[in-house]
């Protein structure tokens, strides 16, 4: 019992000289930093920022070496939250969080401080290259997440922290916002980083490309749609596919005057423009003006004469008015003479408007010649002139027949 109790005083004064005080000091935390003795240079590091003595002067304001401690800290942390050796991930639940803000908390003391250390030859380093090795650090991992693991929650927390680090790069701040915050759903986040890659003077389309769609599409908001529609026009005048974007919104909020006086000013300013001519067909369809629509698809295709679109337009309405001439035929008895003579007037109005019809069709055809609802818009066209001209159509109905069924399509 006695040998026991010995041993122990002799052990205890032994284990109680081996625990050394830890002191504040910068120096020996940056050594254990760049030796990569994280747990070390934690351990001095809280101690340090810790110390009313160290950190505090005499008249109570930060001391001198404040804001380098705070800076260091921040150093550690971010190096504990970057670390590949899993063994210092323990030190600390959230390192990033700290090391933030020990970051700012530097800055506030700071107020403009350019390099708080030097490297092994004496030079200074400067608070934005150690900075720029941490955004580094952290641009690895978020890439590695947006396109090696597809987990785009993770690359955005991780592209954030890069964005943190360096705040005026584009690049970055369009990688946060058009891309990588989008990915992840986290809509408001986009829309804040676009503005700051903006703010910083961001030229790239893209950006005002995601912004209109995110409004459009995800916050279905098209007011601010349309005031990013009207910025994109305003910023790159002579990009000819963002009057879409306007006009696209024009039509979804119903203000259709709008659009078509948008699609005129278009086509006045660039005669070639043959775009604003379709849509200008397209909007005065959609305002019940068929003839000042064909007036404007025709124009479409004195530009180019191959524009699918417009030929496709100008069929569909073409055989519309043959249905409502059908249908207005339909609706007349044969009970009196009177009727009986307009139900014939009404059976070759039918005819010439469904020959007026067949040219659009068949240049449908020619320009895309499998297309399926082209060929099945003819097919009904073919059928109906059948009626009148069988000798001329029933040929042409079983080549076109024969030719669908070869492309596996349903065909009586």
């Amino acid at each position: 019992m006695k040998k026991t109790a010995i041993a122990l005083l002799l052990i205890f004064p032994i284990a109680l000289m081996a625990q050394k005080e830890i002191k504040p000091s910068i120096s020996k935390a940056e050594k254990a930093l760049k030796a990569g003795k994280f747990d070390e240079a934690k351990s001095i590091i809280d101690v340090t920022v810790a110390n009313q003595e160290f950190m505090v002067d005499k008249k109570g304001q930060p001391s001198k070496n404040a804001a380098k401690a705070w800076y260091l800290k921040g150093l550690i942390y971010a190096g504990i939250d970057t670390t590949k050796e899993v063994k210092f991930k323990s030190l600390e639940a959230e390192p990033y969080k700290v090391a933030v803000e020990a970051f700012n908390k530097s800055k506030e003391i700071g107020k403009g401080e350019i390099s708080y250390f030097a490297n092994d030859l004496g030079l200074p380093l400067l608070n934005t290259q150690l900075e720029s090795s941490l955004a580094q650090s952290y641009l690895n991992v978020s890439l590695k997440a947006y396109q090696e693991e597809k987990d785009y929650k993770k690359a955005l927390q991780y592209m954030e922290r890069v964005v943190y680090f360096i705040p005026n790069d584009t690049s970055m701040l369009m990688n946060a916002g058009v891309y990588f915050a989008p990915s992840a759903e986290e809509y408001d986040k986009a829309i804040d980083y676009i503005g700051k890659y903006h703010a910083k003077g961001g030229k790239n389309a893209d950006a005002y490309i995601q912004l209109y769609s995110i409004y459009r599409d995800k916050k279905k908001d098209n007011e601010k749609a349309l005031v990013v529609a009207k910025e994109m026009i305003a910023k790159y005048p002579n990009n000819t596919e963002f009057p879409k974007y306007e006009l696209d919104i024009y039509i979804k909020m119903g203000k259709l005057a709008e659009a078509k006086a948008l699609m005129e000013k278009n086509a006045k300013a660039n005669p070639t423009d043959v775009e604003s001519r379709f849509y200008l067909g397209v909007i005065s369809n959609e305002m019940k003006d068929p003839i000042e629509a064909k007036k404007w698809f025709n124009e479409a295709l004195k530009v180019d004469p191959n524009h699918y679109e417009a030929y496709a337009s100008l069929a569909d309405m073409s055989y519309k008015e043959v249905r409502a001439i059908r249908e207005e035929r339909n609706e007349i008895g044969t009970s009196k003479d009177s009727d009986v003579k307009k139900r014939q007037e009404l059976f070759m109005k039918i005819e010439s408007k469904l020959k007026e019809s067949v040219p659009y069709w068949e240049k449908c055809e020619t320009l895309k010649p499998n297309e399926e609802s082209v060929l099945y818009g003819l097919l009904s066209v073919y059928g109906d002139l059948a009626n009148y001209d069988e000798a001329t159509y029933n040929p042409k109905l079983d080549k076109l027949k024969k030719k669908m069924k070869a492309l596996k399509l349903e065909v009586d």
